[in-house]
């Protein structure tokens, strides 16, 4: 058996679409405080997700319990869900304003979520 070292870089492929990051960028310092990990974003052509970790507050079982904010181009980036995995099923989709633009959707997020996961 022959060591290889381990390359840590991602696989290549392109970067997620500006909103995604915009997403992590804005949620970011209103999560972090609430001990959750800074966003990891993924996308295909036009759906996308921005996965936060909190670490083992509200998990059952000590793993990560996620925040996961799904997106979709329509065309514009909007987001289309927001589920937190810590709480009961009845409760895993958070409110938030779904005809709204991104930007509107995010200000009314960082508002809202320090709230709903306290």
């Amino acid at each position: 058996m022959r060591n290889v070292p381990f390359d840590p870089a991602p696989f290549p492929g392109p970067p997620p679409p500006a909103a995604l990051d915009r997403v992590a960028d804005v949620l970011d310092p209103i999560l972090t405080p609430l001990n959750f990990a800074a966003g990891q974003a993924g996308a295909s052509a036009d759906q996308g997700q921005v996965i936060f970790c909190r670490g083992l507050i509200d998990s059952t079982d000590g793993a990560c319990v996620d925040l996961v904010v799904d997106l979709e181009a329509r065309p514009d980036w909007r987001i289309t869900d927001v589920r937190y995995w810590g709480f009961t099923s009845d409760r895993w989709h958070l409110a938030f304003e779904s005809e709204a633009d991104l930007s509107d959707q995010l200000s009314d997020l960082a508002q809202t979520l320090p709230d709903q996961l306290s």
